[in-house]
């Protein structure tokens, strides 16, 4: 597999990763497209890669870097490649002496659980306290997201710093 970074809006990998943003993630889980075109290669922690397998795209990722914390915000791979162990392989290369956070539905449906359970297999756990996606469209709506990490610490007050970061860099949220 080969990663390759997008840029700027003229990389030929772009139509592929729009077309898999908008059928993998619902709405509230993604930012406008537009959005996303302007912080591509102006957002030094925010990181947009392709994912090659023989040379033909079949997923992509979104992910922060904020000091010793990786925050995976999207993953997805092309629906004609699913099954095929890419999604575990990028993972794996994800996990790879970092500290991993990444957000998940809750249980509530059977690929919710499905989901949830790829990530145990990796060695990332659900963390046990509630926690609150802001809205990528209004900052007054929010919804219930379950967060997942390679870390061993559960403790709600160790996360504090990063969720901080995270809303604040990712989402642009700022509390009232």
């Amino acid at each position: 597999m080969q990663y390759i970074s997008i840029e700027n809006s003229d990389s030929p990998y772009l139509p592929f990763v729009q077309e898999l943003y908008h059928s993998a993630f619902p709405v509230e889980e993604r930012r406008s497209w537009e959005n996303l075109l302007k912080m591509i290669g102006t957002v030094p922690e925010m990181s947009v890669q392709v994912v090659l397998a023989e040379e033909k795209a079949i997923g992509f990722t979104t992910t922060w870097i904020f000091d010793e914390w990786f925050f995976v915000e999207h993953l997805a791979i092309d629906p004609v490649n699913r099954g095929k162990k890419f999604g575990e392989r990028i993972m794996k290369d994800l996990l790879v002496n970092r500290r991993l956070l990444l957000e998940v539905e809750p249980s509530s449906s059977v690929d919710a659980v499905r989901r949830i359970g790829f990530y145990e297999r990796l060695g990332l756990v659900c963390l046990p306290f509630d926690y609150l996606h802001p809205s990528y469209h209004d900052s007054h709506v929010s919804h219930s997201l379950v967060l997942m990490t390679n870390v061993a610490e559960r403790a709600e007050m160790y996360f504090n710093e990063i969720i901080r970061r995270v809303k604040k860099q990712v989402y642009l949220y700022h509390p009232l």
